[in-house]
């Protein structure tokens, strides 16, 4: 994949506090928002993006006179794709930089491709628990299977791609680390993602928060690698934090952060009992009760996998704690019903 420069090149915003944005755009999600700032040793980014926004990347950081060379330290908020993909051919460009994630995510990922796979047969996984009619199933399936196969080929497409993850410093919760003359903690906040964590500058009370909360809004993969009583969890311990502003991966600013959190837990809680209210009328699928509880809206696009995976981890918590029960009929394609 030759790194060029695009026709749009996306802005490198000042957003105070010696914090840069970029808004990188990527074909089947949400733009993903890349923080920078200049330290002495050059620029420290939280999350690089996808393999595809590579050159929109290096377009912005020329705006601002840097390059590649200028970079010295990347930190991943977690593995998913939009997030850290780009890193399996940025580090044959950016030769002098350090690589930052969780600790569990640098022993346990390993070569990144594969780790995709498990994560694209678990996406499929969560689509066979949903649909019912196999004409949709096909066609859901094959819409997935297209979007993973042009992730590969752009891979494959460089001959300075990676497929092992790099990661140089493996960080656990609390670790603080100095980056360029600026102190970053780190928290450990799995519920999204097992290996998520957040970096916090103490000096601002900025928390760049990755995927936790976007918008009002949440995202838990729970077939994949999410899990919804770790978010509980976190959302907890994010309520006792210093918090001043909260930067999202997607989206804008979280302008009141401790409002938006409790937000948060209440809608789950609305999403909750409104599966339960729809049961109580009558056994349902995944399908039905996501178009309940989202909308149906949600089809188009790359949000359908989010929006199942987080109505499927309320059932998972409500199945274990013997309010419904699922009934698994042929080719993995589930139903729902209220246990009296």
């Amino acid at each position: 994949m030759k790194v060029t420069i695009p026709k749009r090149i996306p802005e490198m915003e000042d957003i105070g506090d010696g914090v840069f944005k970029i808004i990188l755009p990527q074909p089947f999600y949400a733009p993903n928002n890349i923080y920078l700032y200049q330290g002495d040793d050059g620029l420290t980014l939280i999350d690089s993006g996808y393999i595809e926004s590579i050159p929109m990347l290096q377009a912005s950081l020329k705006t601002k006179g840097f390059s590649f060379k200028d970079i010295r330290h990347i930190i991943y908020t977690h593995n998913h794709l939009d997030h850290i993909s780009s890193s399996l051919v940025l580090k044959s460009y950016a030769k002098n930089v350090t690589y930052y994630g969780y600790r569990a995510m640098a022993d346990g990922v390993g070569n990144y491709l594969e780790s995709m796979v498990l994560f694209e047969e678990a996406t499929e996984d969560l689509f066979h628990k949903a649909f019912g009619d196999k004409e949709e199933l096909d066609r859901i399936l094959e819409e997935s299977r297209q979007g993973w196969r042009q992730f590969y080929s752009k891979f494959s497409e460089t001959k300075k791609g990676d497929p092992v993850l790099r990661i140089d410093v493996k960080i656990d919760h609390n670790d603080s680390l100095e980056f360029g003359g600026r102190l970053l903690r780190f928290l450990h906040t799995p519920g999204h993602n097992l290996y998520h964590i957040t970096p916090v500058d103490p000096s601002t009370g900025i928390y760049f928060s990755g995927d936790l909360i976007i918008a009002n809004l949440t995202a838990i993969y729970s077939e994949m690698d999410g899990n919804l009583s770790d978010y509980y969890f976190t959302l907890a311990k994010l309520l006792e934090e210093p918090i001043k502003r909260m930067l999202p991966a997607h989206g804008s600013e979280i302008e009141d952060p401790k409002k938006t959190i409790t937000l948060v837990k209440k809608t789950l809680s609305i999403l909750e009992k409104g599966v339960l209210r729809r049961l109580r009328e009558g056994e349902s699928d995944l399908k039905v009760l996501m178009e309940a509880a989202i909308g149906k809206k949600v089809h188009n696009g790359g949000h359908l996998p989010t929006a199942l995976g987080l109505v499927y981890s309320i059932i998972q918590k409500l199945v274990l704690e013997g309010q419904i029960r699922i009934e698994k009929r042929e080719n993995g394609y589930e139903i729902f019903h209220i246990v009296d």
